[in-house]
């Protein structure tokens, strides 16, 4: 009974670890496609600045950021990946408690999310609607539910 108790356990803590690996690496990828090719005028770059961090992004910037990425990918795949990595995380901060509290967080950003694309169609806030940003929120939603599956 203990054996198959501490397996049980083990393989829990591995998946449990996965997820926090899959967020971390998603959030990550989002993170340098940002930082080395969006624009630098973006409100970030000022706050790296103040970190002191300018001049090791811009020699990453300088290295990387000749390369030429699909529009997709380097102006709405990050918000796909944050989004993907906020579910895996929320997910495996509530491992099992699944309750209201988890359902409020886990849905959350995903409705905000597409919501606040809706309301930029309609102009009712700031910014600029693009459909492939709705498709790379609704991509993180579905690749994270199959995973969940798995």
């Amino acid at each position: 009974m203990i054996i198959v108790m501490i397996y049980i356990n083990n393989k829990e803590c591995i998946l449990r670890i996965s997820e926090i690996t899959f967020g971390l690496i998603a959030l990550l990828i989002g993170g340098l496609i940002y930082i080395v090719f969006r624009d630098e005028h973006l409100l970030m770059f000022r706050w790296f600045d103040e970190l002191g961090l300018s001049m090791f992004l811009g020699n990453l910037r300088a290295e990387y950021g000749h390369h030429n990425l699909y529009g997709w990918i380097k102006d709405s795949m990050p918000a796909g990946l944050w989004l993907f990595s906020y579910l895996f995380i929320i997910d495996s901060i509530w491992w099992k408690e699944k309750g209201i509290v988890y359902m409020c967080f886990i849905y959350v950003l995903p409705i905000v999310s597409i919501g606040s694309e809706i309301m930029q169609y309609y102009k009712i806030i700031p910014g600029t609607f693009d459909v492939l940003d709705i498709c790379s929120y609704l991509c993180a939603v579905i690749l994270f539910l199959l995973i969940k599956k798995l």
